[in-house]
């Protein structure tokens, strides 16, 4: 009995209490810079860090706040919009939230994360609670995991709301003031066009003639008018060691000296400049515009009659005269060379050419081109192939390299014969071989199938946790209504791509089928046996094909074992 009283009367121990676990952020400081110029020196990258970071040294320091913020890395984008979420710093900020590297963003401001009203608040509302990812935008002061986060969350979108104003009254002053100066003959291209440079004259950015490129431009002008082919005017630049536009531009002068590289011209960039108006003074601008204006994202091509036509904006280096002179004949060759396509050695191959893909020079690596005649009496087309680079006259010239496709079909067939005897692989263990690849690619797609059937389980649980958030009020209507059409697009993407894998496999059956017909073919058959290029790309990695008639062909299979696999 005293032991019980005295136990009842002893002042009980009272356990210390615990204190509450420091939760550690891992931060991911985000840093844009837009391509807005006039943007003020306090956004610049450096800053924006700077600030970031004295923010954390002042959370750290508070020794009430149970947390700790440690920064992982810094993703910076520079001179990227804010309209667009496409941009390489923001993708790789999301790769390493993916992969569990960082779970808290910290930005100087909203505007600093992106200007889309819509894009952002998805990002900030939708897509980084349901990562775990706490986002913070310092001199904004919104913080997704504080306490009045509901109340922040109509500010945080007027914010977002007035930025996407901004951003798209921004482009719409910018697109004003370009049409001005382009209406006063300003040019506000890039580079200025070959026989051209620019500059400013009476504020605002001029073309100006570049005297030797002048010349080369007249020189290319009067000798098409004068009848002289591509082929041939290409040839006069080379010969007369006149830079190429693009090593021009890298050179810095016309004309090739000891020590450069000199490359030949391309046909299609003389096209370009004989076809290209503002030779004649006249300056067409404002092709492309941005499509922000209109709340979508970016470029897209104008209308003709939304162009803007100067004419006599610059001093012209041809006439009008010439330059239509020049422009009929262009027209003239063109209706020629599409009347004589299909008829003769030099057209235009089609894509039913069987090679098109593996098919090489044996000389210089590159891949060989299609040409085909088309027979007067039947009208069916024979290919042949040769290396372009043949046609060259700088470094890059190969000898001349031909063969004709019947050839090539005929070697390839003997050859896979060939190695099916010397292996002595039979009907049965050559279609079980086949089988067997057929087998690996269908389990892929399987595999698929069933990834997608789990995706979609989790999305109707989901759905369910949602509907009950929902009649509780733990989630607004809004919320629910957007979770519902998420949803939606989920699931219709996941039908479509499980019709997609359904029409894969049963093509790869009807494929199979066909293989396995032709393997048996080619065993039974001792004579010439006609392939197909389903067949041949199957079966063949690589052709390359010498001018001194060596032909190497890079099977899918290896010869040691007579296994197929993919090469």
């Amino acid at each position: 009995m005293a032991r019980t009283g005295k136990r009842y009367l002893e002042t009980p121990v009272r356990p210390e209490a615990k204190e509450a676990p420091v939760v550690k952020y891992s931060v991911g400081i985000y840093s844009r810079l837009s391509v807005d110029h006039d943007e003020r020196k306090s956004e610049s990258i450096e800053n924006q860090i700077e600030m970031i970071r004295q923010y954390i040294v002042k959370e750290n320091a508070d020794p009430k706040k149970k947390q700790r913020f440690e920064v992982f890395d810094t993703y910076i984008d520079r001179g990227v919009s804010g309209v667009s979420f496409e941009r390489a710093g923001f993708d790789r900020l999301m790769n390493d939230i993916r992969n569990h590297h960082v779970n808290c963003i910290m930005v100087k401001d909203l505007s600093r994360f992106g200007r889309d009203y819509l894009e952002t608040g998805n990002y900030i509302e939708k897509i980084f609670p349901f990562l775990g990812v706490r986002f913070i935008a310092v001199t904004d002061g919104f913080d997704s995991m504080s306490v009045n986060v509901s109340e922040r969350k109509l500010e945080m979108n007027i914010r977002n709301l007035v930025n996407d104003m901004y951003a798209k009254d921004i482009s719409k002053k910018v697109m004003n003031a370009r049409k001005m100066a382009v209406g006063r003959g300003a040019y506000i291209g890039g580079a200025a066009p070959y026989g051209y440079v620019t500059e400013e004259t009476g504020g605002i950015r001029k073309l100006v003639i570049h005297p030797e490129n002048a010349r080369i431009v007249l020189s290319l002008f009067e000798s098409f008018a004068d009848g002289s082919s591509f082929e041939e005017i290409v040839s006069w630049l080379y010969r007369n060691k006149v830079h190429r536009i693009s090593d021009y531009n890298k050179y810095g002068h016309t004309y090739g000296i000891s020590g450069e590289i000199l490359h030949q011209w391309n046909p299609g960039v003389i096209r370009g400049i004989l076809s290209n108006p503002v030779y004649t003074g006249e300056l067409v601008q404002y092709r492309r515009r941005s499509c922000l204006q209109g709340g979508q994202k970016g470029i897209s091509d104008t209308q003709k009659q939304e162009r803007i036509i100067v004419a006599n904006s610059h001093e012209p280096i041809i006439g009008q005269g010439l330059f239509d002179q020049v422009n009929v004949k262009l027209k003239e060759r063109e209706k020629g060379a599409v009347d004589k396509r299909g008829s003769g050695k030099n057209a235009i191959a089609d894509e039913g050419n069987m090679f098109r893909h593996i098919l090489y020079c044996g000389n210089c690596g590159g891949k060989m081109h299609a040409v085909y005649y088309r027979s007067r009496r039947d009208g069916k087309k024979s290919y042949s192939y040769y290396c372009r680079n043949a046609y060259y006259m700088d470094e890059r010239r190969c000898s001349k390299n031909y063969i004709k496709e019947g050839t090539l079909e005929r070697i390839c067939s003997e050859r896979i014969r060939e190695i099916f005897k010397e292996k002595q692989l039979s009907s049965k263990a050559l279609m079980e071989i086949n089988h067997s690849e057929w087998e690996k690619k269908e389990a892929a797609y399987l595999e698929e199938q069933d990834q997608i059937m789990r995706e979609k389980y989790k999305l109707s649980n989901r759905a369910g946790m949602m509907y009950m958030e929902y009649k509780e009020g733990l989630i607004s209507g809004q919320e629910y209504v957007a979770f519902r059409e998420h949803r939606t697009r989920q699931e219709n993407f996941y039908e479509k791509r499980m019709g997609e894998i359904k029409q894969k496999i049963s093509k790869m059956e009807i494929k199979v089928e066909e293989q396995n017909r032709f393997l048996c073919s080619l065993q039974k058959t001792e004579g010439y046996q006609r392939l197909n290029i389903q067949f041949i790309e199957s079966l063949i990695e690589e052709i390359d094909v010498s001018s001194d008639g060596i032909i190497d062909i890079r099977f899918r299979f290896h010869h040691k074992d007579g296994g197929v696999c993919d090469g």
